[in-house]
């Protein structure tokens, strides 16, 4: 590989915009399937109802709290 080649020139990176944001967490609850209150209850419990909110905690906990839409 030659050292001036780009290794990663073929990922596309798609930035969010604030909707976009708040639609991937939308989502993400809902493959979890709880809603962000819920999903907060079970973070403080310790206790996921799964693997995937466990997962999704993960993922979002960071964010901002998603809106009430």
């Amino acid at each position: 590989m030659d050292t001036n080649e780009d290794s990663f020139g073929d990922i596309e990176v798609e930035v969010l915009d604030a909707a976009g944001v708040q639609e991937a967490i939308d989502r993400a609850l809902a493959r979890a399937g709880c809603s962000w209150e819920e999903l907060q209850e079970q973070a403080k419990a310790g206790r996921f109802t799964n693997e995937v909110a466990r997962r999704v905690w993960f993922a979002v906990s960071s964010f901002a709290e998603p809106s009430q839409a």
